[in-house]
């Protein structure tokens, strides 16, 4: 009769416990999806990429189980921009962005936002972005745009600031204005359309592009001041990163070793297939960038010289890229 008392006590422990690890001890349904493995804060976190090569390496980081070797999972999405993203990033709905540089540091500048730089993404290459015009059309010089509208991927960024610059350098002057956003795939429809006439592309629709014999290279915006230029990172919230130490490292460590993987250009090519859908060929012949293996402050703060020189920013805006920059990665 003991024996089949303790039984039956057992079984009402086994069924409480089981019943506070789906609940809670304070009642509800815990979110298992969160829950912390391996002593990170967050075991899920929500990425949002671009449809670009600069997001290559969180590619090969899922795909290589790096993230899952961390303990951690990446519920990725792709934003339209980045200054979407960033956006997302600010406003909570996602955790990790990638971005260009210039509107996060904007952002710091205006405190409207205090963000971290987790990851530096890319490093332009001579070639790896164009500034692009209709085959054959009437835009023969860089004096040509004035007072025509140009595509640029996003306001702000990284590929208005360069051309900026260059104008400058050149004596052209663009009205702001005369800067029109929309996603790398749409500017050769806008470009043949006449909506545009000119465009800053980025890899691997550059590529494609010039592939399809529908636009030619007018000039390339980084070069001299601006070579061998930052142009993006994965950014995150001051308060998430602070909150959340463990899991960032984690992200961290994870995207060092897919950074290491991009040293295979033949993994970079069939990410680019996989996830951005250009064709083999494209892929082959697309100019690749340098992703670096580690975030330098020092470099970073180019950008905010060049936001200063073209009037981006106010001289009374200042941002120290150390206070922004997060490289520390503790196991």
């Amino acid at each position: 009769m003991r024996r089949k008392r303790r039984a039956i006590a057992g079984l009402l422990t086994a069924a409480m416990v089981a019943t506070l690890g789906g609940c809670g001890m304070l009642g509800g349904n815990a979110d298992q999806s969160n829950a912390p493995t391996g002593g990170l804060e967050k075991s899920t976190i929500k990425v949002a990429e671009l449809k670009i090569v600069d997001a290559t390496p969180i590619h090969l980081a899922i795909d290589g189980g790096f993230f899952e070797a961390e303990g951690l999972k990446v519920d990725l999405s792709t934003g339209a921009k980045g200054s979407a993203n960033l956006d997302n990033v600010m406003g909570g709905s996602i955790d990790v962005a990638l971005t260009s540089y210039p509107p996060a540091i904007l952002a710091q500048a205006k405190k409207v936002a205090e963000l971290k730089i987790l990851s530096d993404a890319v490093t332009t290459t001579e070639n790896l972005f164009l500034l692009v015009v209709k085959k054959g059309g009437t835009i023969k010089d860089v004096k040509d745009l004035q007072g025509k509208k140009i595509a640029v991927s996003s306001p702000g960024g990284i590929g208005e600031l360069a051309l900026r610059a260059q104008f400058k350098v050149r004596g052209v002057t663009v009205a702001k204005e005369s800067f029109v956003s929309m996603a790398f795939a749409d500017m050769p429809t806008a470009l043949d359309k006449g909506n545009v006439d000119a465009a800053i592309m980025n890899e691997p629709f550059l590529t494609q592009a010039l592939q399809s014999n529908g636009v030619e290279k007018l000039m390339s915006p980084f070069t001299g001041a601006t070579a061998d230029f930052p142009t993006s990172g994965w950014v995150a919230t001051k308060k998430f990163a602070e909150q959340n130490p463990k899991t960032v490292a984690a992200f961290q460590r994870a995207m060092e070793k897919a950074v290491a993987a991009t040293q295979d250009r033949a993994k970079v090519e069939a990410a680019v297939v996989k996830y951005v859908g250009v064709q083999p060929n494209i892929a082959t012949l697309m100019t690749l960038p340098v992703y670096p293996t580690g975030t330098d402050a020092n470099r970073f703060q180019r950008v905010v010289d060049l936001m200063h020189d073209v009037n981006e920013m106010k001289a009374e805006q200042q941002v120290d890229m150390k206070t922004m920059v997060l490289d520390t990665k503790p196991k």
